[in-house]
């Protein structure tokens, strides 16, 4: 069963229990029809979940007060593939992008995606290169394709080392 990532518990709110989280897809209606969870390999039922100013506020079954809520904070809060459903075109699952080799239009190896970071304006790709990490944003102009099936990210170099932090 392949999960896909959807919220980032930050935090208890109020005192029955519900937790505040911060939304890591672009679905948002996603949120006015959950009915299970995914956290630590186990299975929760959703009670209530709504979307609200960029936040997703969540009920789980048997989650009741704050103590049992504190429990689950900076969790990740999954749901399975099938579930979510399909993604549009040019956009993919963190959990697809993490790992894949970076290579240059030439085919020269690069680095590899490490992990994704999302401060507001655009996804950060963490980027191993050798013996250093570098942060660099997720755009169309310097990752020019996303080849899944052969799990490599090809990038334009110029644009690439201009804007690796």
């Amino acid at each position: 069963m392949e999960k896909i990532s959807i919220a980032k518990v930050l935090k208890p709110k109020g005192l029955k229990g519900e937790l505040k989280c911060k939304v890591l897809t672009e679905k948002f209606d996603l949120f006015s029809n959950l009915s299970n969870v995914i956290c630590n390999n186990k299975n929760y039922k959703v009670i209530s979940s709504i979307y609200r100013l960029g936040f997703s506020y969540i009920q789980l079954e048997n989650i009741n007060t704050i103590d049992l809520a504190e429990n689950f904070r900076n969790k990740i809060l999954y749901i399975t593939k099938e579930e979510y459903g399909e993604n549009e075109p040019d956009n993919y699952f963190i959990e697809d992008l993490i790992g894949l080799k970076v290579q240059n239009i030439s085919g020269k190896y690069i680095g590899d995606i490490l992990s994704i970071e999302n401060y507001g304006a655009t996804d950060i790709l963490l980027i191993k290169e050798s013996y250093t990490t570098f942060s660099v944003p997720f755009i169309k102009k310097i990752f020019l394709r996303v080849d899944l099936k052969n799990q490599i990210a090809i990038i334009n170099q110029d644009l690439y080392e201009e804007n690796k932090v």
